[in-house]
């Protein structure tokens, strides 16, 4: 009974329920899930280096980089018990989405509770613990929930820092930022962000610097000492992230500031009513930060480095990317909103905070109403099979795996998927000139980027002839 009087405990339940509830049996096209997949089989199997021999394969003969050769190897390490219990299945994979969401949502709390009144903090995780747009992310076989929960938690172990405290501490913050960048790169961001405030926290505070200095030893000694470990363990293939850096161009940089400006009022929504919210919090934000930018300097400075380095990246992933800058936004738009109502004259400013609250309150219902709707009719559908787990896919890795030696070459549009169905090597071409380099090329009929579309295969002048057809696939073999 008393679990029942724990509103934190009520709100991270719930989504649990409806992020469950809007598990699918399938997966959405898109192949990166496939490359995380065949890393963590290629960690139960022994053969990390072979997955990177033959993903360099994938990456470099395709018509344009679609990936790293090999992403982080956190994400795939902990897919492993459920590729170790059931194989490739969406479901069980999905699962361990839901325990970093639950733990992200608890670590927001802890980092927001003695920074709001336990009232704004309820709201500020409610926002999060129902939006739509999160919680259908929970049915995606990605790095960016657990990424997200490790963020977090690095940040509560920041915020808490004090100069005399245990070492255990900071060797334990270390190890936490670089379970953060074992799951994605940009987790070295929040590394620089705890050494940048640490730098400004030396600097000013003179008589606690001996105690600062070791305490940033130890953290990144820390880190560096688990690098270094899994570096002996696990193959390089973030390196080739740097290539993809060659992609970014002045018009490209200028437009990831609109867009990343624009993208963060996205999850709130794509109705053009919540643009004009997302205008307001805007404002909030900056003289909340502004208020706040002595008090909470740590969160600013990730919130800020973060930015700058997705501002430089060329290649664009919609809101998933900045999912770790979110929370920090309304956070800061939070304490805006009460230096605006300090502000009135003191008979308004009940009514002002009435206002403020029935409207995130209106707000949460709208996005607990939105995602129960979709969880609903998911489970009416019976949590449908789609993209490369559907029937008519199924078909042709059948076909593949059935008629097609073990040496074949594939080429299809999304190469990592096909390899990890088929365990063929797979390429993904663009143009006429790449298909000789396979032997089968499998053409979707849905698909409008990043293959020849099916109207125009002809026109290549190569004596394809067709072996398999279904609703959404043909299959032709190239000539030995």
């Amino acid at each position: 009974m008393r679990a029942l009087r724990n509103p934190l405990l009520i709100i991270v339940v719930v989504s649990a329920v409806i992020g469950v509830s809007t598990l699918t049996r399938g997966h959405e096209w898109g192949d990166d899930f496939a490359s995380y997949i065949m890393q963590g089989q290629s960690i139960l199997n022994g053969n990390v280096a072979e997955f990177v021999e033959r993903n360099t394969f994938t990456i470099f003969k395709s018509s344009f980089q679609i990936g790293p050769v090999a992403y982080p190897w956190g994400y795939p390490l902990i897919l492993t018990p459920a590729l170790l219990i059931k194989g490739v299945h969406p479901l069980t994979l999905k699962l361990p989405g839901l325990f970093f969401f639950a733990g992200f949502l608890i670590c927001l709390y802890l980092i927001t509770k003695n920074r709001l009144t336990q009232t704004k903090s309820l709201l500020l995780v409610a926002l999060f613990a129902f939006n739509p747009t999160l919680i259908k992310f929970l049915d995606y076989i990605l790095s960016d929930i657990p990424f997200l929960f490790f963020v977090f938690l690095g940040l509560l172990f920041i915020a808490d820092f004090n100069p005399k405290q245990r070492a255990g501490k900071y060797i334990v913050a270390g190890a936490i930022i670089f379970f953060a960048f074992f799951i994605r790169t940009t987790g070295i961001i929040l590394l620089a962000s705890y050494l940048a405030y640490q730098a400004i926290r030396f600097y000013r505070e003179r008589e606690e610097r001996r105690f600062i200095f070791i305490n940033s030893v130890l953290t990144a000694g820390s880190f560096g000492l688990l690098w270094l470990v899994s570096s002996l363990v696990f193959p390089d293939g973030q390196g080739s992230y740097l290539e993809q850096l060659k992609g970014l161009t002045p018009a490209i940089f200028k437009d990831n500031i609109r867009l990343y400006f624009f993208l963060l009022g996205t999850f709130f929504g794509d109705n053009p009513v919540w643009i004009y919210v997302y205008y307001a919090l805007v404002v909030f934000f900056v003289i909340g930060a502004l208020t706040r930018r002595e008090s909470d300097q740590h969160l600013l400075i990730f919130f800020a480095l973060y930015l700058v380095a997705m501002i430089f990246w060329p290649e664009r992933q919609g809101m998933r990317f900045i999912f770790p800058l979110l929370p920090i936004f309304v956070y800061f738009a939070f304490h805006g909103m009460d230096v605006v109502i300090n502000r009135l004259p003191e008979k308004s400013r009940p009514y002002g905070t009435g206002i403020i609250f029935v409207s995130w309150l209106a707000i949460i219902g709208i996005f607990a109403f939105n995602s129960s709707a979709g969880a609903y009719a998911n489970l009416k559908d019976n949590r449908k099979i789609n993209g490369p787990f559907d029937p008519y896919s199924s078909d042709v890795y059948n076909y593949i795996r059935a008629e097609t030696p073990p040496d074949s070459v594939i080429v299809f549009y999304k190469p990592r998927a096909m390899r990890l169905f088929t365990d063929r090597d797979t390429l993904m071409s663009a143009e006429c000139e790449k298909l000789p380099l396979g032997d089968y090329v499998v053409i979707s009929k849905k698909a409008e980027n990043s293959q020849i579309p099916p109207d125009q295969i002809d026109e290549c002048g190569l004596p394809l002839k067709s072996v398999f057809e279904n609703q959404r696939f043909i299959i032709y073999q190239l000539p030995n």
